[in-house]
């Protein structure tokens, strides 16, 4: 089964202690461990985007393309390459420049 939470439905996972033993990412480490009682995972906190680790997606707030595109790529909607380009666009617009 894939979970997948983006922002405060990070710490949700957290204070509920499903992100204790998985990597895993959320708005900061230190607003985690200051929120959620029952998380002991700070070892396993990424300072990432989005991280995708033992069927959990977990992103930041600010990390809404990621976060979708590693959704994707999970649920094979469709190739990796495809996938790819999708989020390329979409972060970087018509122009890269």
């Amino acid at each position: 089964m894939l979970i997948s939470a983006i922002c405060d439905a990070t710490t949700f996972l957290a204070y509920n202690g499903y992100l204790n033993k998985v990597e895993h990412t959320g708005n900061s480490l230190e607003f985690i461990a200051n929120s959620c009682p029952n998380y002991s995972g700070s070892e396993f906190y990424i300072e990432k985007q989005c991280v995708n680790s033992d069927d959990f997606i977990t992103a930041n707030g600010t990390a809404t393309l990621e976060f979708a595109k590693e959704i994707m790529i999970s649920l094979k909607v469709h190739s990796e390459e495809k996938i790819q380009k999708w989020y390329d666009f979409h972060k970087n617009g018509f122009y890269e420049k």
